[in-house]
């Protein structure tokens, strides 16, 4: 491996055994060409890098494709590239490495430079845009939901750009992944970010004419006063070989990367050293709902007054009977996620949680629950949340709330306590999480402690004292999970964005149809949604447990086919969840003795294959199981066997 000098000054050559990359440096421009040497395929020449410069008297955003070259230096396996503009006083350097037949673009933000700041700053370095190129017959993999295709051969022109791990003002989209790809019959290409993935934008584009490019970019601001995320950022750019799968080879890159770059464990090495981890491998699924206050997105009744409503949908002593049932029923393994347990009951009053509702038993029945579900083998454990805040608690800090740009504090929802203020846990102490946490452990809860909704878009913190980056929440977020993780021995949260991925065991949703059927038809990306694909599923398959709701037979199949664990929400009054009746028992059971106690053995595996042709889906996983499921005819089969649709399912 080494650099090669071409015939030309004003060239640079990298090469080793898979790529040829070729920088050429013509006056106010730099060019770069790359040549995928094991199938000979080659990508047009596009510009190194493109800089988006917001201007500040203009208040406007220019996209510099010329500029100075300041210096294009190359090494051993490297070339280093240093741009600049002199009217607006800016100079940006990246780095280009081959290694193994991948290559690699680096930038660290210390050497972004603005040296007039008052009038230019740096927004975005767009590294080799339009180089991953798919053309009619091609197929462009996009990082949203569990994985979307696009094939560009018959879009109208759109173009769209997207960051990883999103934005609250599109959270339908769900960028859970930082990757990208394309795949033509020639070859294709792959992008992953390995370094600095929630300061990446993910950039699509279709010309009209059959043609599409897709590509990751880094992001340094979104708006005029962001902090910059300091880390260096790495973008990796991966051949696919014709013929291959772009979402399956896809997904085993970026597994590997999880494993050995993020060091993420197998549930089976989990299941090993967390008796918590091992239950739940075994165990149903089970958010037992207790009471919440009518009002949010959800609701809107209030009386008179403007209080909002209490609505009671079960007691802590109808819960132990409905277990009870399940119990006779058959069904020997549940953890339980209790739900509106704490003080004003589902989303009441964070991030205060004592006194335990008295309107749904108190803590005395509360303890006798728990004692009871553990006593007949079932997990009991508790619905959580440490990100949210409501004014009505008396444990309000506006000083840990984000603080938006405007220098308000950021609202994030409304919920049953009201308005939710989203808190930033950089800045939380012993008190505001280890104390609470061990307040919590106290009751006797035993399970994966589940944290609701700490898989949320990145916000930038615009606060006087505790201002930082997307990526610092991302860290804050990481660092909650990981002390319920070694308080509780095992830890589950919601959604799916790989930032709040790698520390649970049990992820609630990385993303449905429903979330797609909600994107707005005015987001030019939303034309691009052709096919959603099991990219997610491919990659954490084995990796971590994945829900599936709902108690239909199709909903079964799914959970077969994606390697999908059951779950079921209940109570016992009308109002919110369904109420707990014989069917309800008779489904789950069918599901448990499914999903669970016959086939419960692939939760540990990886998926290694996924192919679909119209409505029938195949998967296959590490140890040969093959799943077909027919969802034109509603059919389900194992290894070319029948699995006969359970009398009650």
């Amino acid at each position: 491996m080494g650099v090669l000098k071409d015939r030309f000054m004003d060239s640079k050559i990298l090469q080793d055994e898979g790529l040829r990359i070729t920088v050429d440096i013509a006056g106010d421009a730099c060019w770069v060409k790359m040549q995928d040497l094991r199938s000979g395929h080659e990508w047009p020449r596009v510009p190194a890098l493109a800089v988006e410069v917001y201007d500040r008297g203009q208040q406007r955003l220019d996209r510099l494709v010329q500029y100075r070259i300041d210096q294009v230096q190359a090494e051993q396996n490297c070339i280093h590239i240093v741009v600049g503009d002199r009217t607006r006083g800016i100079t940006v350097g990246i780095w280009m490495r081959l290694n193994d037949g991948e290559l690699s673009v680096l930038l660290s933000p210390a050497e972004v430079y603005e040296y007039k700041s008052t009038l230019y700053r740096v927004f975005a370095v767009d590294v080799l845009p339009g180089l991953m190129r798919a053309d009619a017959k091609g197929e462009m993999l996009l990082p949203i939901n569990t994985g979307i295709i696009c094939r560009p051969g018959d879009k109208p022109a759109r173009e769209d750009r997207f960051l990883i791990y999103g934005e609250q003002s599109r959270w339908e989209l769900l960028p859970n992944l930082p990757v990208c790809a394309v795949q033509t019959p020639t070859g294709g290409l792959m992008a992953l970010a390995v370094a600095g993935a929630a300061e990446t934008e993910c950039r699509v584009a279709t010309d009209g004419l059959g043609g599409g490019t897709v590509g990751l970019s880094f992001f340094l601001r979104g708006h005029d006063p962001d902090p910059i995320e300091p880390a260096a950022r790495d973008i990796r750019i991966i051949p696919i070989p014709p013929g291959k799968d772009v979402t399956v080879f896809t997904a085993g890159v970026l597994r590997r990367h999880i494993m050995g770059d993020l060091g993420k464990p197998t549930l089976r090495q989990r299941a090993d050293e967390s008796p918590e981890v091992a239950h739940l491998l075994g165990a149903y699924i089970m958010k037992l709902f207790y009471g919440v206050q009518m009002q949010g997105y959800a609701f809107q009744e209030q009386d008179q007054s403007g209080t909002p409503k209490f609505m009671l949908t079960m007691t802590f002593d109808e819960a132990r009977a409905g277990l009870k049932q399940f119990l006779d029923a058959g069904v020997e393994k549940v953890y339980t996620q209790n739900v509106g347990w704490n003080y004003r009951g589902h989303d009441g009053a964070y991030p205060t949680r004592f006194p335990i509702e008295e309107r749904v038993g108190g803590e005395r029945a509360f303890r006798e629950l728990i004692a009871f579900g553990h006593s007949i083998g079932y997990q009991m454990t508790v619905h959580d949340n440490y990100l949210d805040a409501y004014e009505a608690s008396k444990d309000f800090d506006l000083d840990l709330v984000i603080v938006d740009r405007y220098g308000q504090p950021q609202v994030r929802g409304f919920w049953g306590g009201g308005a939710s203020y989203i808190l930033w846990p950089p800045a939380f102490r012993c008190r505001h999480l280890e104390d609470q946490m061990m307040q919590v452990k106290a009751l006797g809860i035993r399970g994966p402690y589940y944290l609701d909704a700490m898989g949320s878009p990145l916000y930038v913190n615009y606060h006087p004292k505790h201002r930082g980056s997307r990526s610092d929440l991302a860290r804050g977020i990481d660092r909650l999970l990981l002390a319920a993780k070694k308080i509780f021995g095992s830890v589950a949260t919601e959604s799916g964005f790989l930032y709040n991925s790698i520390t649970p065991d049990l992820v609630a949703n990385p993303g449905t149809d429903w979330h797609l059927s909600n994107c707005r038809p005015d987001w030019p990306v939303t034309a691009l949604l052709d096919q959603r694909v099991p990219l997610w599923n491919l990659t954490m398959s084995g990796l971590v447990v994945t829900e599936n709701q709902n108690l239909e037979w199709t909903d079964t199949m799914r959970a077969l086919l994606y390697n999908q664990h059951p779950r079921y929400e209940w109570a016992t009054r009308p109002g919110v969840q369904p109420v707990l009746d014989r069917v309800m028992i008779r489904k789950i059971k069918a599901r448990y003795d499914l999903l669970i106690k016959r086939f419960g053995h692939l939760r540990t595996q990886q998926m290694t294959h996924y192919h679909r042709e119209g409505k029938v889906e195949t998967t296959t996983f590490e140890d040969g199981t093959r799943v077909t499921a027919d969802f034109a005819h509603n059919e389900l089969d194992v290894n070319g066997k029948r699995i006969e649709r359970p009398e009650g399912a």
